[in-house]
């Protein structure tokens, strides 16, 4: 599991459906040099997103997987 702190880049190693929950909210984060320094949350803030659902759908990626 994910949290708000989660560095980016470390999500997008962590499991590899992310990229495309972050590209479904319109985040390009395998291809920016900040995701290794950009939080869930700071990315989120940055991209006005809600950092609440965008954790939801990526912490449901090892939920379905631990199923």
């Amino acid at each position: 599991m994910i949290d708000k702190t989660t560095k980016m880049a470390e999500i997008l190693k962590m499991h590899p459906e992310a990229i495309t929950v972050l590209e479904s909210f319109g985040l390009c984060c395998s291809t920016c040099s900040g995701a290794k320094h950009e939080s869930l949350q700071q990315g989120a803030i940055n991209h006005g997103l809600d950092a609440n659902e965008l954790l939801s759908q990526l912490n449901a990626l090892f939920s379905d997987r631990d199923a």
